[in-house]
């Protein structure tokens, strides 16, 4: 499988799996990929169902014979079709004609891919003829990766005369953005053309706004991430300090930013088994194309027999298709912090609801029993990452729960220590509850839990139907109807008094 990187993570355009029916109320329009744009035209990128227009017809009878319009027919379907009701048009844009030359200039071998529009995804990669199960996809030769390791005869003896640790990010991201000063001169601007203006899909880049109306556990991730941003962008400007031969114009943190996005979200592990390793990551030209579904099965390896990166497809595919590949297991906020985009029926979604548990009020439980109990949690490796799957508790929030709700809770009385014990041993595995009691009162708060998420759902939801249809706002409906609808889940095994 290919694997990108976490919080140095690959690639770009609109990028979900087909569309799939939905209850009318959980219906979101498709999203684009990390780089803001459907890469078509917004209207092929909203429209649930284009159809082709009839061409009119001819005055009189047709020159060509039946066999020369067949193969005229099949010649357009090729080029402007449809597959599994979704809708394609090759592209045939001189950007896109300059960078296949340039590949071909670069010793790029021929692929079984094209550019294409689709009407569910804007921009990916169109099977020109049909592709086998085990084929290799796309295959890019080392001297056409940006590592640290062909990057190191500009940067090598430089970064050893700095003295101070800089990761590949950094420096890929920094040779991007000097890139981007003198495209014309680096010979990589047909790349460079193709590469995203801006990131405004991009949680790091949302408004003040937007930004407050994402989960907490969102939120969090991104503040995380913006504040190594800030962390590389100090550390670059300080390598530059004696390195300023480097720069046509001082480097301002916009425009490093903007290079450190196109390396967070385009690049990929060379090995997916070290993935901190300082000099595994890369960007491969044309992989950029490729779009996401966690349906789609592959495997990237970088090959020693051919020195060049490849990409295999475990599924076959048929010409006019589009071709996918899989970036991991990550659930839609993962995915819209690190990429700038959702995909539709992820099946990796949850639901974390630490903040809810740290707030949930229990009768008769003192600020002093909750300070202990959490330290209870935290000594036994329980506390937090409390999440719901869809029809799913987590082990962890039902731990958590179980310790909550011993009350009266005095460390130094004997029923306490012994309704502890009692929980060490159901965390154990080895007795099934604390008591009857205790049990019974799971599933009455853990619906109290449902009850906040749902009214915060709910809440959000109503403040994004009243502003401006972006892709921001629908990737945001996206992520809270998906937690409405595994919250109601829960709600529905509590009620069926099903076990959790």
């Amino acid at each position: 499988m290919l694997t990108p990187c976490p919080s140095t993570e690959t690639l770009s355009k609109a990028q979900m799996p087909p569309l799939k029916r939905r209850k009318p109320d959980s219906r979101t329009p498709p999203s684009p990929g990390p780089d803001n744009t459907p890469s078509a035209s917004p209207i092929i990128a909203h429209s649930p169902q284009l159809t082709t227009p009839p061409s009119p017809r001819r005055r009189g009878r047709s020159r060509k014979g039946k066999t020369a319009r067949a193969r005229s027919i099949k010649q357009k379907q090729a080029a402007e079709g449809t597959n599994n009701g979704v809708e394609s048009m090759i592209i045939k844009d001189q950007e896109y004609l300059d960078f296949l030359q340039w590949l071909k200039n670069m010793g790029c071998p021929k692929t079984k891919l094209t550019l294409a529009d689709f009407s569910n995804t804007g921009r990916g990669m169109m099977a020109t003829k049909d592709i086998k199960a085990g084929e290799v996809i796309v295959q890019v030769p080392e001297r056409n990766l940006v590592t640290l390791k062909t990057l190191q005869s500009t940067y090598g003896p430089r970064i050893a005369r700095f003295g101070k640790k800089i990761n590949s990010h950094m420096v890929i991201a920094l040779h991007i953005a000097l890139l981007v000063q003198a495209p014309e001169k680096s010979g990589w601007l047909p790349y460079l053309r193709l590469l995203p203006k801006r990131f405004d899909t991009m949680p790091v880049r949302y408004p003040q706004e937007l930004f407050d109306l994402l989960p907490q556990n969102a939120q969090a991730h991104v503040n995380k991430q913006k504040a190594k941003i800030v962390a590389d962008y100090n550390c670059v400007i300080d390598f530059l300090k004696s390195n300023q031969d480097l720069l046509s114009r001082p480097l301002s943190y916009e425009e490093y930013e903007w290079a450190w996005l196109v390396v967070n979200t385009r690049c990929i592990y060379l090995d997916a088994k070290k993935q901190d390793a300082a000099d595994n990551i890369a960007l491969a030209p044309m992989l950029d194309f490729l779009n996401h579904t966690p349906d789609a099965k592959t495997e990237g390896r970088f090959c020693t027999k051919t020195k060049s990166y490849q990409i295999k497809t475990l599924l076959p595919y048929k010409k006019g298709e589009q071709v996918f590949i899989n970036y991991g297991p990550h659930d839609n906020c993962f995915i819209l912090v690190e990429y700038g985009f959702v995909t539709l029926d992820n099946p990796y979604n949850y639901v974390t609801v630490d903040n809810d548990f740290m707030h949930l009020t229990i009768p008769g439980e003192t600020s002093v029993a909750k300070k202990d109990k959490m330290e209870l949690l935290d000594m036994a490796g329980y506390h937090g990452d409390y999440v719901l799957h869809r029809n799913d508790v987590s082990f962890r929030l039902l731990v958590g729960l179980r310790l909550r709700l011993i009350n009266p809770f005095n460390k130094m009385s004997a029923a306490t220590q012994h309704d502890i014990a009692q929980w060490h041993s159901v965390v154990n595995g080895e007795v099934d509850q604390i008591s009857a009691e205790n049990e019974q009162m799971v599933p009455v708060y853990l619906e109290r839990l449902c009850d906040e998420i749902l009214a915060t759902a709910k809440k959000t939801l109503s403040i994004l139907a009243r502003k401006k249809t972006t892709f921001p706002v629908m990737h945001l409906q996206q992520v809270w109807i998906e937690a409405r609808d595994i919250v109601l889940s829960i709600q529905d095994k509590i009620h069926n008094k099903e076990q959790l």
